[in-house]
């Protein structure tokens, strides 16, 4: 049974993603929204949001004409932060899961490019290991 603060962390997660759109741009490139985020979501048994340190926002980007869905940190301080990214690309589903440490299912490494503006700010000063990770869930959830 959720405790009154699981249900309400669990309310505002999903006010906000419903706020900014995730659902119609998770449609869009062929996510099912119930099935990998309300889902997550419903069945975590953490008591705190994992990602209340994180933004989410849909992003525009310039190769990707749907853009790109990011969860990504308010403020990069320490190792081991993740970010991470959901967009179509070539008629694939990309869920990227990032961190500024290397992870044991990272394979490759994310610089970002002086002027870099397909991406938040706040990530760009930071090299990241990434995977591309088959789950569509948000990692923090599973």
């Amino acid at each position: 049974m959720d405790t009154q603060s699981s249900v309400s962390w669990k309310a505002a997660a999903k006010t906000n993603w419903l706020a900014i759109g995730v659902p119609e741009f998770l449609a869009g490139i062929g996510i099912d929204f119930d099935k990998y985020f309300i889902e997550a979501v419903n069945s975590s048994p953490l008591s705190a949001d994992p990602y209340n340190d994180a933004t989410w926002e849909i992003w525009p980007h310039s190769q990707i004409t749907s853009g790109v869905l990011h969860c990504y940190p308010k403020k990069v301080e320490a190792n081991g932060v993740n970010w991470e990214e959901w967009f179509l690309m070539d008629g694939e589903i990309h869920h990227h899961i990032l961190s500024n440490t290397k992870f044991d299912r990272a394979t490759g490494i994310w610089v970002p490019q002086p002027g870099d503006a397909d991406h938040p700010v706040a990530i760009l000063d930071y090299s990241w290991h990434y995977e591309i990770s088959e789950d569509l869930r948000p990692l923090k959830y599973i």
